[in-house]
């Protein structure tokens, strides 16, 4: 009895196979008998009118026209910038009035390593430099007891340039370990 549905089951699903394949084949038959294009027609042009010089076309077929004048990135011109404003000095004019002073004469050697208006090329003294810097400024005329650790540590940084000579020639390759800054 199950062998008798099974095979009804399966002549059916047959049958309904057969049914839809010749709706499928014939959307293929009918693709089939349009001719393929053939060399000639491929060759030969769809326009008639040749397109002006300067234009192309787009996706659509359409001309596109090419503007005569391109920039090139090369020819970029930067606009100028005109001051308005002197630049700010970043010592102060009592910095600078010294600075005029001690130049007219010439500074001991014990004066040039202490002297900060000229910085070794070392990356040690230009760090040591802009940290002495950064301190003045935090302490800025201040005498408590909330700067006192500031004014500390310049005055170790003070006494670290004058060991690593960063006013004058820079330091040896042996004085960076003598001349380091220890908490």
């Amino acid at each position: 009895m199950l062998a008798q549905y099974c095979y009804l089951i399966r002549t059916t699903v047959i049958a309904l196979l057969l049914l839809f394949t010749p709706i499928m084949s014939s959307a293929d038959t009918r693709q089939r008998l349009e001719p393929e294009p053939s060399l000639e027609s491929l060759s030969q042009s769809t326009q008639t009118a040749p397109l002006p010089l300067g234009t192309l076309l787009d996706s659509e077929g359409k001309p596109i026209t090419v503007p005569n004048q391109v920039q090139s990135s090369f020819e970029y011109a930067a606009p100028t910038l005109t001051p308005t404003e002197p630049p700010k000095a970043t010592k102060s004019t009592k910095d600078t009035q010294s600075t005029k002073a001690t130049k007219s004469k010439k500074l001991t050697r014990k004066q040039q390593l202490a002297s900060r208006e000229h910085v070794a090329n070392d990356p040690n003294c230009r760090w040591l430099d802009k940290r002495m810097d950064q301190l003045e400024a935090q302490l800025g005329g201040k005498q408590d007891n909330a700067a006192a650790h500031q004014a500390d540590e310049l005055s170790a940084r003070q006494k670290e340039w004058q060991c690593l000579k960063c006013g004058a020639e820079g330091p040896a390759q042996n004085d960076h370990s003598k001349c380091q800054y220890r908490r």
